[in-house]
């Protein structure tokens, strides 16, 4: 009888002892499970717009307008917080441009932002910041549906493996530059201040440029030095070509200026700045 008893309270024993382990361990994966989910929650709050993506520069495009041929559009946000809107109505008699330019503030989501100094019903203040885009929204910031909705982006303008660098220019309207060298043959796209500056000869030229989609390119108001150079014609060459060429072509260490696929009108090569 007292054998039978001892043997009872020992399996009792190991049955209580297996439970509670089996309670811990069950707690213990609920809580792993739910630090794990709340910290996976975490992340996907931190990935915002605001902290992953380069939004700071220039977008640009045509927006949807309802009794004119679009609104032509350029949307400047800058790192400190502040931007620059400028738009024309396109196909409207004696339309001017308008710019409006203030402060912005970033949405809870962090993932919109609301530009400051709208008049209030005459338009939205809201931008959607995407992958090299920004979405306009509508009045309550959301996003615009229907067959339309792909035409509310604008986008960024610039390629940054071409901008902010030294080019050397060897190669005009398929020949080669005589005596070329980096100080009197090169260009310079300054990203900043949209502007060009370049060298040909003896004169300096500065000319605006606006990139789109990276490689679509538009040279603008030019000025330039009036030195009379030992060739002076490679200049007006130079500038003709800058006013034909409608896109650009590089491999990172070469760069070509080009119109629609004929050949390249101009190329260059990086220049290693030691």
């Amino acid at each position: 009888m007292k054998r039978n008893l001892k043997l009872l309270l020992t399996v009792i024993a190991v049955v209580i002892s297996t439970t509670y382990a089996c309670t811990n361990k069950s707690q213990g994966n609920s809580k792993d499970s739910t630090n794990s989910t709340e910290i996976s929650q975490e992340l996907k709050d931190e990935h915002t717009s605001k902290n992953s993506l380069d939004w700071s520069g220039i977008y640009s495009g045509v927006l949807p307008c309802a009794d004119c041929e679009g609104i032509e559009t350029e949307l400047i946000i800058n790192e400190d917080g502040t931007y620059k809107l400028t738009t024309s109505y396109m196909g409207v008699k004696d339309s001017m441009s308008e710019t409006i330019e203030g402060k912005f503030v970033w949405q809870e989501d962090g993932n919109s932002i609301k530009l400051e100094g709208i008049a209030e019903g005459s338009r939205s203040p809201f931008f959607k910041i995407e992958e090299n885009s920004v979405r306009y929204l509508d009045m309550e910031g959301n996003k615009i549906e229907g067959e339309l909705e792909n035409f509310y982006i604008l986008t960024k303008e610039g390629n940054f493996t071409v901008e902010d660098k030294k080019w050397q220019l060897i190669e005009l309207n398929g020949k080669a530059i005589e005596n070329s060298n980096p100080e009197n043959y090169y260009l310079i796209f300054d990203s900043k201040e949209r502007v060009a500056h370049t060298k040909v000869n003896c004169n300096l030229i500065n000319v605006s440029y606006k990139i789109k989609k990276e490689l679509s390119i538009n040279f603008k108001q030019s000025m330039m030095t009036l030195m009379a150079c030992p060739d002076g014609n490679i200049e007006q060459e130079y500038m003709e070509v800058l006013n034909t060429v409608d896109n650009l072509s590089t491999d990172g260490e070469t760069l070509t200026l080009n119109k629609a696929r004929m050949a390249p009108l101009a190329k260059f090569k990086l220049v290693i700045e030691e």
